[in-house]
């Protein structure tokens, strides 16, 4: 099974140069990354099995942004893996993905990791949400629409989307994997914290023309994390 990791990205290059550090660190080989910008920030790039599209045209709503990023995996990519450029993924994120996805059309984790200030990282329950730690099967995500044309709450209509459709879900972490996705609070301006026109007032920010220079994150050391035993409630 090949699966692409989706990242839709704008005005992040530093913790964009993290995100693509943890792709090339993913320890499954069939996988490639597309990363969707519409800053125009960057000059089109490339790298091992990840390439970067930058567009100065912005997409109306995020969840046509998602769709669009979508549509430049290739063509033999049957998984799609949600990455969001402000988060970081542990090197069998991919491997644990496709595990799940072996056994069912939706992989939702039911455990994500929160960082420390000394590097440790703290284990939460999803409670089902989290959506940039999930994956799904892309004839599925095909089939129900994909995203609806909306800014914040596109994932969670997806998850409906998902359910009626009744696609089976199967949770990595019950497959006796360690826990692979590390949400980063605090990066820079998070949708979720933004109110309802969030998204619109991101696109009012200034743009300035950069490059990405992948870099490992900071405080944390990839191949041999250090994961606190005990797992917690959802912070929120």
């Amino acid at each position: 099974m090949k699966i692409a990791a989706v990242c839709c990205t704008y005005l992040r290059p530093k913790q964009l140069g993290h995100l693509i550090r943890c792709f090339e660190r993913q320890d499954y080989p069939e996988r490639e990354l597309v990363i969707l910008d519409d800053a125009g920030q960057y000059e089109p790039a490339a790298g091992d099995r990840w390439r970067l599209i930058s567009a100065s045209t912005r997409f109306p709503t995020l969840g046509e942004k998602r769709n669009a990023a979508a549509e430049h995996v290739s063509p033999d990519v049957t998984a799609l893996a949600v990455w969001d450029d402000d988060d970081w993924y542990l090197p069998w994120a991919l491997s644990a993905s496709v595990a799940a996805l072996r056994r069912a059309a939706w992989s939702r984790p039911s455990i994500v990791l929160y960082p420390r200030p000394d590097g440790i990282l703290r284990q939460h329950r999803t409670g089902g949400l989290f959506h940039g730690g999930w994956a799904y099967r892309r004839e599925v995500f095909q089939r129900c629409g994909g995203y609806p044309a909306m800014d914040n709450g596109e994932d969670q209509v997806l998850a409906a989307r998902f359910l009626r459709a009744a696609a089976p879900q199967a949770d990595p972490i019950r497959l006796a994997y360690r826990p692979f996705y590390v949400y980063v609070w605090g990066s820079g301006p998070h949708l979720s914290a933004m109110g309802p026109d969030g998204y619109q007032r991101l696109g009012n920010l200034p743009v300035k023309r950069t490059t990405v220079e992948p870099s490992d994150p900071p405080g944390i050391d990839l191949r041999h994390p250090r994961i606190l035993p005990g797992v917690h409630r959802r912070g929120f």
